[in-house]
């Protein structure tokens, strides 16, 4: 009796694990795509509005929490006069790889330093490469994210038939 219980949380402790790593995958997919749409709000905002970056950048709703965390981290740069570097923006983040964290601090650190014409065509310009990233991140997750969440069930049920 005990036996089946040990293989059944076995085989339960796999599929968590296969789901964990496909949920990975599906949070850099919602991260990137939460990213274009606050490149968005902040072409329209800085070509239409006169609020502050930090007023545009925190009322921002975001869906990813990932992506929130980076708004936060920001904010937090700009209110506490800490140097925009990766360890102050990716503090708490762990879905991003070497080149798009250094994509993003390029970004944050020149976001603000131009006039409205100039910043405004400098986000276009990054949302292409933005768009690069997410259309990657999205393929990776439509590919992935199933696959492991899947492997990770096979995977306990083969331990527990094997120990059956």
């Amino acid at each position: 009796m005990i036996k089946f219980i040990i293989l059944g949380a076995t085989a339960i402790i796999c599929g968590y694990i296969g789901f964990g790593v496909s949920r990975f995958y599906t949070n850099r997919s919602k991260f990137f795509k939460s990213l274009e749409l606050l490149f968005d709000k902040l072409k329209s905002e800085i070509s239409f509005s006169q609020n502050k970056l930090i007023e545009i950048v925190s009322s921002y709703e975001c869906p990813s929490t990932e992506a929130k965390k980076l708004i936060q981290n920001f904010v937090d740069c700009l209110n506490f006069d800490k140097p925009i570097s990766k360890e102050n923006l990716f503090t708490g983040i762990k879905i991003l790889h070497e080149e798009e964290e250094s994509f993003l601090e390029i970004f944050f650190k020149t976001l603000g330093k131009f006039d409205a014409l100039n910043q405004t065509s400098q986000l276009e310009n990054q949302k292409v490469e933005l768009g690069v990233l997410y259309k990657k991140a999205d393929e990776e997750a439509k590919r992935y994210a199933p696959l492991y969440s899947k492997l990770g069930i096979i995977v306990g049920l083969v331990i527990a038939l094997v120990f059956a």
